[in-house]
């Protein structure tokens, strides 16, 4: 058998990104210890056993497996400090450490994506490293993000396709677009006393606030690089007057694809594209509340989330399609408007753009809403000047970069 090289060894291995914990546990002198593995797996369902594997030389393992349980801690993707702090060398790991003492009697990290109780069942020796098999006892999820990665020497967290990370470079033409609208929704929100924004498409499955502007007393949130998914309801503005394969795309996204529900949305659609602008209610009834809603928004903003906290974020969004049901506006009747927007043609005929109003006063009548309708497509109008008459060059740049990026 021909010898592997070590440096061809960890050159190949380097390849294969590892999941990082830190397993921690109180050694027999009583004192907490802590080491950092990427070598944590899952062995067995039936009995529950886990397996690290620790180097046979590791003189923080030889105290470690005195301690009668060990906690491992599943590391998040913005702990890449902790973990670097509890690789150095030296005997007191968790010095400055944010911790706690589990029932089982190690030591829980705080902000863990989770925690896996356990005690040593086997030790096996295998070359230059041992096989540390473990018996669960508990575990638990802490904190349901992405966790920290190991790959070809760095450190960092994964993403799934719809949780792709751009680059502020990758961006820039997205946001000088979005400029061109900020004069118009300004004045908006100063007139109305609201918040207004701008979303830009920066993909097929997501749309970006590039820019904000508060008006009156209502609350100024960070609104910047906040993602919108375009699933069913969401998007309905951009998607109404967009090229058949975005509505076929955002059909597909929806969480029940059985014909009696693509025809509702089909049906919404239609309804906007003849208004030419969307709203959703803060008062309409249904099973998923505004309140619920807007904070699953934000939980999808704020990401990466784990794959199955996005799918549970995605659920609730589309359980809040009651929201945004088409309504005709009636004088008899008083709305509690959540959002309105309207899209915003490029001179190419496509949709690139969409402004929205937020935090817009409870209690309007039928005329109130219909003069904040039209307010935002006078904005939207002028926008639209703008980018035939005055910013075309933006326009190109950001049209530029978005078909070569995500190309129909």
């Amino acid at each position: 058998m021909t010898a592997i090289e070590p440096g061809t060894y960890r050159e190949v291995m380097g390849h294969y990104p590892t999941g990082v914990t830190a397993v921690t546990g109180v050694a027999d002198d009583g004192r907490p210890t802590a080491m950092v593995v990427g070598t944590f797996s899952s062995v067995s369902l039936d009995p529950p056993l886990v397996s690290f594997m620790p180097t046979r030389n590791s003189s923080t393992f030889a105290r470690l497996r005195t301690a009668k349980g060990y906690c491992i801690n599943v590391l998040a993707h913005d702990q890449v400090d902790l973990c670097r702090a509890l690789a150095r060398s030296g005997e007191d790991k968790l010095a400055g450490v944010k911790w706690t003492m589990s029932p089982h009697g190690a030591p829980m990290l705080d902000d863990a994506v989770a925690y896996v109780h356990c005690v040593s069942h086997q030790t096996v020796e295998a070359g230059d490293h041992y096989i540390e098999l473990c018996a669960v006892t508990a575990m638990e999820v802490n904190r349901p993000v992405t966790p920290l990665l190991f790959f070809q020497g760095g450190y960092g967290g994964f993403a799934t396709r719809s949780m792709t990370a751009r680059t502020d470079g990758d961006l820039v033409a997205a946001v000088r677009l979005g400029e061109v609208a900020r004069p118009y929704i300004e004045r908006i929100a100063r007139e109305l006393g609201c918040e207004a924004e701008v979303l830009v498409s920066v993909g097929d499955d997501e749309l970006m606030t590039v820019s904000a502007a508060f008006g009156g007393d209502v609350p100024v949130r960070e609104r910047i690089g906040e993602r919108i998914p375009l699933i069913p309801p969401l998007g309905e503005a951009y998607v109404a007057e967009n090229h058949e394969d975005v509505v076929a795309r955002w059909l597909s996204r929806a969480a029940s694809q059985d014909e009696k529900t693509l025809a509702k949305y089909r049906a919404r659609l239609d309804a906007v594209r003849a208004k030419g602008w969307s709203m959703s209610r803060r008062n309409s009834e249904g099973g998923v509340g505004y309140g619920e809603f807007v904070a699953a928004l934000q939980e999808y903003s704020a990401g990466p989330l784990t794959p199955a906290r996005e799918r549970a974020v995605r659920a609730i969004i589309s359980e809040a399609s009651h929201l945004y049901e088409v309504v005709e506006l009636n004088d008899d009747e008083i709305y509690d408007v959540g959002s309105l927007a309207v899209p915003v043609h490029n001179p190419e005929g496509g949709i690139s753009m969409v402004l929205r109003l937020m935090q817009l006063p409870p209690g309007a009548s039928a005329a109130k809403v219909r003069s904040w309708v039209n307010s935002l497509k006078e904005a939207a109008a002028k926008t639209e000047r703008a980018l035939r008459d005055q910013h075309r060059e933006g326009l190109e740049e950001y049209l530029s970069w978005y078909q070569s990026e995500f190309p129909m």
